[in-house]
């Protein structure tokens, strides 16, 4: 009930931000239209606007979802600033859309809609986040809650339903085996026996058992306590306590099945990421061959052959492949020195820029000595990664994914960092746009086990434009 009341919510809101566009737009026509000359337009070609109206209206939408806007639900200084991103970034698009159909747009009309589209949209969530806390509110409506086990789940829980706009009302906590009196000023209403007296108050009650590490006759019994009371219950299962990443449930018929979320990029998904590989690597390889051509012919001039550096990296589930990179190290350039510093980086648990107790910074590629002169310009710019997009459409990397694993390093891995390769590495990925020197490894890879398990096409189109600042920086890949 909880999540599906949220998705309602976001849908609502959806509803709500394409509304206060459409009221936005028509009242920046409503104020400057010089000579009705978009009236006239509309008139003329009413079906292919209308069209191209909805297209636009529909990529605002998605723009708003990119930028989280339907996480954040709340109001607020970040829901306010990215009101204005996403508005921000709707106005260009309908700019760019507007030249490209040589629409007769008055430059003061689209001036306008940008702060009416900021207020509309604002006004019209401000309204609908009071109806529906003022629907909630309703008796009819508002569901009582208590949760069973004031402990680190029942607190989380406890935090998740307060801090989202929902229709339960949390009144406090049972637990046998508890000091605290409440927390976020919620009581300790007693021991789980307490619910006999709270259920005659309340008929209406609904139970959350956060007893994941409770034997299981104890979960049982208080499950057969709701059922006798005739409450609405929820349980989180024992499973819950071991499984780091969180638990997925999936249904085969009427049959529920509990296991560990795994990687989202599987069946369709895979399918449609593999398809965006393969069209954008192969536009990216064509509008760079110039570019690439030039780096090769420079290695070959100032530091001769070969071109291309081959390394071997392991893939998708432990397959080895070799990636390509332009060379921008010396021939005779050994890896001990790189060994160490991974070795270090993963069971050290430091990040990868921190420096030792003796001040001597840890091993970085980008201040080594056995670079070349033409390959430190390479590197700043990325130009040295782009030869990955050949690795791209043979299919043994993706755009968007995990940083690509080196053998010796996987030597040093754990059962669970072995998640981070159930899916084809990326030239780039999460862990980029997310500090990557200063990171530590078990950071590299929560992120790069996040993104897997909460894979979309958004996110990878997100990522990717998260990218593009870091390379004009010259901060590399």
């Amino acid at each position: 009930m909880f999540l599906n009341e949220l998705h309602k919510q976001k849908v609502l809101f959806a509803v709500a931000d394409a509304s206060a566009l459409v009221l936005a737009a028509w009242c920046a026509l409503a104020i400057h239209d010089p000579s009705d000359a978009m009236r006239n337009t509309l008139e003329s070609n009413a079906a292919e606007l209308t069209l191209v109206s909805l297209a636009l209206l529909a990529c605002c939408i998605l723009i708003f979802r990119w930028l989280d806007l339907y996480r954040m639900r709340g109001g607020g200084m970040a829901e306010l600033l990215a009101i204005c991103r996403a508005n921000l970034f709707g106005t260009l698009l309908a700019i760019t859309v507007a030249f490209l159909l040589h629409l007769d747009l008055s430059r003061i009309t689209t001036l306008l809609v940008y702060p009416l589209a900021v207020v509309s949209v604002l006004v019209f969530r401000a309204a609908l986040r009071w109806s529906i806390r003022h629907l909630y509110a309703s008796r009819d409506v508002c569901v009582p809650l208590v949760i069973v086990g004031l402990n680190r789940v029942g607190r989380y829980i406890c935090d998740q339903v307060l801090d989202e706009i929902s229709h339960y009302e949390v009144l406090g906590f049972l637990d046998d085996n508890c000091d605290a009196a409440s927390y976020r000023g919620l009581p300790m209403l007693g021991p789980p026996s307490a619910l006999r007296q709270l259920v005659r108050e309340d008929p209406s009650l609904e139970v959350v058992i956060a007893l994941p590490e409770a034997g299981a006759s104890t979960q049982a019994e208080l499950v057969a306590l709701c059922e006798e009371l005739r409450i609405r219950w929820s349980i989180v299962p024992w499973l819950f306590g071991s499984m780091a990443s969180g638990l997925r449930l999936d249904m085969i018929g009427a049959i529920p099945l509990v296991g560990p979320r795994g990687s989202n990029i599987e069946g369709l998904n895979y399918a449609l990421k593999r398809a965006v590989d393969l069209v954008v690597a192969t536009a990216l390889l064509v509008a760079l061959s110039p570019l690439m051509a030039l780096a090769a012919a420079a290695i070959a001039i100032t530091s001769g052959l070969p071109i291309f550096y081959r390394q071997t990296r392991v893939g998708l589930h432990g397959r080895r492949f070799e990636m390509l990179k332009f060379r921008t190290m010396k021939p005779t350039a050994a890896d001990d020195v790189h060994r160490e510093f991974v070795r270090q980086w993963i069971v050290s648990g430091q990040d990868a820029a921190r420096r030792q107790g003796n001040g001597a910074p840890v091993f970085k590629l980008a201040a080594d000595d056995r670079i070349t002169p033409i390959g430190r310009w390479l590197r700043r710019f990325s130009i040295d990664e782009l030869p990955q997009l050949l690795n791209v459409i043979r299919g043994e990397m993706s755009l968007i994914g995990p940083r690509p694993a080196l053998p010796y390093e996987v030597e040093h891995y754990e059962p669970r960092h072995h998640r981070r390769l159930e899916a084809l590495p990326g030239v780039t990925g999460l862990w980029q746009v997310s500090g990557r020197n200063h990171l530590s490894f078990e950071d590299m890879v929560r992120l790069d086990v996040q993104y897997l398990e909460n894979w979309s096409l958004a996110n990878d189109l997100k990522i990717l434009a998260l990218t593009m600042p870091e390379l004009v920086r010259g901060g590399g890949l």
